[in-house]
């Protein structure tokens, strides 16, 4: 009889209840450290929105307080204050002290705007231009005031004999906004080069202004200028030439003196 071959049992080997203990406790693990991790992300976005939040309240409410204190300078600075014992210059100096406190709470571009104009108005051009410098490095982007500071730092520049300074300012009020107000640097330019002597560049200024800008609210002062400068060259050479037609005129031909004639010597004789 054919012998009969037995199976072998292959014996299943079981994950022991450590090694499912292990495993669970560090998928449980994991999940904490994650959870752990989005809990410290969220926290760190709560935390800078309330950073937000805090130092928006807190600029609004400098902004607030500075901006009363600059409303109450402009009544001052205005002559609004109706009171008989101050003078200008009284008020002009009270206005400086509220400007300057809303400075030191929050600088605006107008505070610093009439702080510069405030200390110009009483005479102090060195204090003037700090603050006009003050308000074309923190407010290079308004350019709705720009333009004016602009003017008045190039202004006090040449007052106070920094003419290279006043130029450049000048530079950089006709780069302003695409170059709207280059007519208006060039203007400026003219008349302190007129005033400087520098008439040639005066003129050559006054010209670029004809050429460039047609429309500009400096195109008559313009006009006048060149206008002038040819009708005076005009007569400069009508002057010339009559000159030198009279000279001519008046020159008579030198007569040469009458010799004797051999017969007239002779007779004398």
């Amino acid at each position: 009889m054919p012998k009969v071959i037995k199976k072998k049992t292959v014996k299943k080997t079981s994950v022991q209840d450590d090694d499912v203990k292990s495993v669970a406790l560090q998928t449980v693990e994991a999940l904490r450290n994650k959870q752990q991790q989005v809990l410290i992300g969220v926290s760190a976005i709560i935390i800078i929105f309330a950073i937000i939040v805090s130092i928006s309240l807190y600029t609004s409410s400098q902004y607030k307080a500075a901006r009363v204190i600059e409303l109450e300078a402009g009544q001052f600075y205005y002559g609004e204050v109706i009171d008989d014992s101050m003078s200008q210059e009284d008020r002009w100096k009270k206005a400086l002290e509220l400007y300057q406190s809303a400075v030191d709470i929050k600088a605006t571009p107008s505070a610093l705007f009439y702080l510069g104009n405030t200390y110009s108005n009483l005479g102090d051009t060195e204090n003037a231009i700090k603050q006009y410098e003050h308000f074309a490095d923190k407010f290079s982007g308004d350019t709705g005031i720009l333009p004016i500071v602009y003017q008045k730092l190039a202004s006090a520049y040449f007052k106070t004999g920094q003419n290279d300074k006043a130029l450049d300012t000048l530079g950089r009020l006709g780069k302003v906004d695409n170059g709207i107000f280059k007519d208006t640097a060039l203007v400026l330019e003219a008349r302190h080069r007129s005033g400087a002597g520098d008439a040639d560049m005066a003129l050559q200024k006054y010209r670029e202004i004809m050429m460039e800008f047609p429309d500009s609210p400096w195109i008559s002062e313009a006009n006048a200028k060149i206008s002038a400068d040819e009708a005076e060259k005009a007569a400069k050479e009508k002057r010339t030439d009559g000159t030198d037609e009279s000279a001519k005129s008046s020159e008579a031909p030198a007569k040469e003196p009458k010799q004797p004639q051999p017969e007239e010597a002779a007779a004398k004789e």
